[in-house]
């Protein structure tokens, strides 16, 4: 897993960059991923992976699918499929709650890990981007699905992506994957029991048509990356203050994304930044 290292730079925008590899944390190692997971649609544009697969437990949690990182007591990514029939009128369930379905072993997240640090437990896969049934919604309010972020950023920029995302969504035809996660330093600052607090979060949203596969992307195909840093007057800025490429996320992360996708494919649509409104 790379070294990672956030710099702020001109008007809030983030330059990340990579540095030596930190030695693998001692956890059981996952070397083969569940032919289950592996047919989710939530990752059909291919499974994030990076060098060391060691920390990276794969969970299917039906409304989306987490790699947790068993160290940090984060997910490293969370990647789900969005369009209209996920969108609905179900209120908020607000049931945070402990992921008891985690592997034995692993310290299991609680909701007052956060209690008085500073940080909102803040959603990847966002509850209003499962509106449509109660249960779905409820699936949101796992802890694996949480990553502490400052309140100023996961009510300011970070929900302002959240929205946009479900405005593409709602357009006829329109399906979208989405892959977020958090940054990290080598030794990031924890809360409660050792729940580590990112340097920034990111997301990579790529937008399709219903139907379409990885072998319908294309040089052409709309693909948002941004990356937000966790600090003090980042609510300041708006969400499009953060676009990145997704070759930038890569680099910051180690993780390749979208690894289904044609490589000359791959090679265009990481390399620029989206134009967004």
């Amino acid at each position: 897993m790379p070294r990672h290292r956030v710099e702020t730079a001109d008007a809030g925008r983030i330059r990340a960059t990579a540095d030596a590899a930190v030695p693998p944390p001692p956890v059981q190692r996952e070397t083969q991923v569940d032919p289950a997971i592996a047919r989710s649609p939530h990752i059909a544009l291919g499974i994030p992976t990076d060098a060391d697969p060691s920390d990276d437990v794969l969970l299917d949690k039906e409304a989306y699918v987490v790699s947790y990182n068993p160290k940090r007591r984060d997910p490293n990514w969370v990647a789900w499929q969005l369009d209209a029939s996920y969108l609905g009128h179900v209120l908020r369930k607000d049931n945070f709650r402990t992921d008891r379905l985690l592997p034995a072993g692993y310290y299991r997240v609680t909701p007052g890990d956060y209690l008085r640090s500073g940080y909102d437990r803040a959603h990847l896969c966002p509850s209003a981007d499962r509106s449509s049934a109660p249960e779905q919604n409820a699936l949101t309010f796992l802890m694996t699905n949480m990553h502490p972020q400052l309140h100023e950023l996961n009510a300011g920029p970070w929900e302002q992506l959240e929205q946009y995302e479900r405005t593409l969504a709602r357009r006829p035809g329109a399906e979208l994957y989405i892959a977020a996660g958090g940054i990290f330093d080598d030794h990031p600052h924890t809360i409660g029991n050792g729940v580590a607090v990112p340097l920034a979060s990111y997301k990579v949203i790529v937008v399709l048509h219903t139907g379409q596969s990885f072998a319908d992307v294309t040089q052409g195909t709309n693909v948002i990356a941004t990356v937000m840093p966790n600090v003090g007057g980042v609510g300041q800025h708006e969400w499009t203050d953060f676009v990145v490429s997704v070759d930038d996320v890569e680099t910051t992360t180690g993780y390749d994304f979208l690894n289904r996708v044609a490589p000359e494919v791959q090679a265009v649509i990481e390399a620029r930044k989206a134009t967004v409104p």
